[in-house]
């Protein structure tokens, strides 16, 4: 697999339940095809118009997918989503694998594709994980009931696995991969990463392949 040099960077956790950065096709990175897949309040694909429930409070509204939850591949290995970069453009759509170096989660690698940016450092892979902290913007009360402040802290969202219980059923599972997969918080744990090219696994969830590396 072809890949760029290695780069120190930390991981933080989000979900703000908004439409990705990365599902206006103006924000592509160049090359990418896509847009990333923005869902309706059901999770359903998002009607044509719709917009973000992040910045819109009526009509038809668009939000992140449930599908975008961390995958487990195996006890040191996941798939997932992130926010990364400041600058949608340069990242969008692009894939990196990263591996901790400190935390909990020493040792254990990801594969990530950034469907989000903004407000985000270029080192920073910001994983999108229920329960992970709704951040400066929050659809998660229209979408799911969320209190105003998202589950558990704004930023960082639930302290324990057993917080989990007050997400949704269908969010419950991503929110757990942090506590019991991970083996703790995530956030400001230290990474090694490279761009990788990005796996089937998740651009035929998101919709978006960038071009090749």
């Amino acid at each position: 697999m072809c890949v760029y040099g290695q780069t120190t960077g930390t991981t933080t956790t989000t979900w703000d339940c908004c439409e990705p950065a990365c599902g206006y096709t103006s924000n592509l990175s160049p090359g990418a095809r896509g847009p990333v897949q923005s869902c309706s309040k059901t999770n359903g694909p998002a009607a044509a118009g719709a917009q973000n429930a992040c910045f819109a409070s009526s009509g038809t509204l668009s939000f992140s997918c449930d599908k975008y939850q961390p995958i487990i591949v195996n006890s040191t290995f996941s798939y997932g989503f992130a926010g990364h970069g400041n600058t949608a453009t340069s990242t969008c759509c692009k894939c990196y694998e990263f591996t901790w170096t400190s935390g909990a989660g020493k040792g254990k690698s990801m594969i990530v594709q950034a469907i989000n940016a903004g407000g985000i450092t270029d080192t920073d892979f910001d994983i999108y994980t229920p329960g992970g902290g709704v951040g400066d913007f929050n659809a998660c009360t229209a979408q799911y009931g969320a209190p105003s402040g998202g589950w558990g802290r704004q930023y960082g969202g639930v302290t324990s696995d057993a917080e989990c219980a007050q997400l949704p059923s269908n969010l419950q599972a991503g929110c757990h991969w942090r506590w019991q997969w991970a083996g703790g918080d995530v956030n400001e744990w230290q990474t090694t990463y490279k761009q990788v090219n990005c796996p089937s696994q998740l651009t035929s969830l998101s919709g978006c392949t960038p071009a090749a590396i």
